[in-house]
């Protein structure tokens, strides 16, 4: 069943600083209005810090960062968001919590609304698990980032492009490389914003079906081996790390995606005016040569910027 045809243009958009779901898991549950909430709300936001303004809209809050992994950017950004908008939390590895001997997550996830939290923000949990918090702790629960979802970096993804495209809807962004959580996430969010998108992957190496599926209810997916194929006449050219969060290390891995590097060349064949994006952590001359990453058509430290923003809105809509 395709569902086209019910896109808007974001900037006639009239934002109303409310979202449909209680929760942030994936985009697969957000409209096409929640996430233009999302983008407006961290636009908003944005200004207001420009201008030296905080508003305290976490006065009185405190939210649980529980994480499973290591973190620079994720973690980052929300203490310092939280604490720009006036709340507090509290840090807890999930090594250092009773969930790493064996308590299940129904009854870890029972006490932190009865501990005063007002919202839960997961790392490296699974999208079975994160539901399991969502279920049992009466709080909004927001996914930091899952084996198959990236849902905040995503939505951030979408807000920069906006901010310097000046609009969404019919934008081509190619994706070249490992079809990990970022391109599955990827994919509903420009699907969900009538933007086209173009996967260049290794066959063994593409995104899930499931997801394939679900977004190609919403736009025309492109999916290609041919890197120069993917990247002709794009808006913006992304990419990630050949080996993701949780998976091995492997140098046949690393071996097949070789030629999916993005390099000047590569570039080159993409709009003149086309933007260079990569949510990071990188690997310098791996993925993408020092000359892209590097050059003027780079936003990778604007990203990371706006996870900043795009947290704290998505705080400011769904904590009560």
């Amino acid at each position: 069943m395709r569902v086209r045809g019910h896109f808007m243009d974001i900037n006639k958009f009239s934002p109303k600083f409310k979202v449909s779901s209680p929760n942030l898991i994936n985009l697969s549950r957000l409209t096409t209005e929640d996430i233009f909430e999302y983008l407006y709300a961290a636009k908003a936001l944005k200004t207001k810090y420009r201008a030296g303004e905080n508003p305290a809209l976490l006065k009185h809050k405190t939210i649980a960062l529980l994480f499973g992994n290591v973190s620079t950017r994720t973690r980052i950004s929300f203490e310092m968001g939280i604490r720009q908008l006036g709340g507090d939390f509290l840090f807890l590895p999930k090594g250092e919590t009773q969930l790493s001997r064996g308590e299940s997550i129904r009854d870890t996830a029972a006490m932190f609304k009865r501990y005063g939290f007002s919202a839960l923000i997961l790392r490296a949990f699974s999208t079975e698990e994160i539901e399991t918090f969502a279920k049992y702790s009466g709080l909004p629960v927001i996914n930091g980032i899952s084996e198959n979802a990236h849902p905040l970096q995503i939505l951030s993804d979408l807000f920069t492009i906006w901010e310097h495209k000046g609009k969404l809807e019919n934008l081509k962004l190619a994706y070249i490389g490992d079809g990990n959580n970022i391109a599955n996430t990827l994919l509903m969010g420009c699907a969900k914003c009538d933007m086209n998108i173009t996967l260049a992957s290794p066959n063994n190496y593409r995104p899930s079906e499931s997801m394939l599926e679900r977004a190609m209810q919403y736009a025309d997916i492109q999916l290609t081996s041919d890197v120069r194929e993917a990247v002709q006449n794009a808006d913006i050219v992304y990419t990630d790390v050949f080996i993701s969060m949780g998976d091995a290390e492997s140098e046949e891995k690393k071996r097949v995606l070789r030629r999916y590097r993005v390099t000047e060349e590569l570039m080159s064949l993409a709009k003149p005016d086309a933007l260079f994006m990569h949510c990071m952590p990188v690997h310098r001359g791996e993925e993408v040569t020092e000359e892209v990453l590097d050059g003027p058509q780079s936003i990778v430290y604007e990203q990371a910027e706006n996870r900043l923003h795009l947290n704290k809105a998505a705080l400011a809509l769904l904590v009560k």
